[in-house]
């Protein structure tokens, strides 16, 4: 008996450290792909359709059009460095990560917003604004 607590345990522990880091790795490869400019590798991680913001421009949209914007911005903001800051969670679920993305000429927060589609974490709110 003592023994079964034990294993089920010693498995949910796994489970719930292995989902964490599914999250985490989502934030990591949306900030890699930020910094290399590769809007195509961040619209992997985007839902079928995204509440995105980009310097005041703001909407819900596809997430070809998503893909767009963000390559769009990306041509025009290549990104020096981009350090995530801060992540956390809802009571609701979501996850959350803001991290700080500089370029040459000025500096942007971006804020990122997780939740479960199925069994995948997938970007429901993308802002990119300006310090």
């Amino acid at each position: 008996m003592k023994s079964t607590v034990f294993k089920n345990a010693i498995m949910a522990l796994i489970i719930l450290g292995s989902s964490s880091l599914l999250y985490a790795d989502v934030f990591d490869d949306v900030v890699n792909a930020l910094k290399t400019q590769n809007a195509r590798e961040v619209s992997k991680y985007l839902n079928s359709t995204v509440d995105l913001t980009i310097n005041n421009q703001e909407g819900v949209c596809s997430k070809q059009q998503a893909e767009m914007m963000i390559k769009n911005f990306l041509a025009k903001y290549p990104a020096k460095n981009i350090t995530i800051q801060h992540k956390g969670s809802s009571a609701q679920g979501a996850k959350y990560a803001i991290a700080n993305y500089e370029t040459e000429q000025t500096k942007f927060r971006v804020y990122i917003f997780l939740k479960m589609v199925g069994n995948q974490m997938l970007v429901h709110e993308m802002r990119i604004e300006k310090e």
